[in-house]
């Protein structure tokens, strides 16, 4: 038997939006119907992939980001950028666990 096709709704934009407090997951922005995109938290999952617990909201500015890595890889591609540019324009990172 075929698994049904996935549909994402209005109804889960909303729930999404909503449940994140209408703030972007990465940078905490507001969000707006205009300003939010709905990508996958981790677009090479296999298992799971299109149930909603994998799709979150993000700042139009991270869509391309989002919708070629997984969040882990967007925050640890930022930090690396940060650790080799961030002096020159005011931002240190430091690492407080080693996950």
């Amino acid at each position: 038997m075929k698994d049904k096709p996935f549909k994402f709704t209005a109804e889960d934009f909303w729930t999404l939006v909503e449940g994140q407090e209408r703030k972007c997951a990465l940078t905490n922005r507001d969000l707006t119907p205009l300003t939010c995109e709905v990508e996958l938290r981790d677009p090479n999952k296999k298992d799971g992939r299109f149930e909603l617990s994998n799709f979150y909201c993000v700042d139009k500015d991270l869509k391309y980001l989002a919708r070629h890595l997984s969040e882990r890889d967007i925050i640890e591609l930022c930090a690396t950028v940060l650790e080799c540019r961030g002096k020159e324009f005011g931002y240190v990172v430091k690492r407080t666990n080693t996950q």
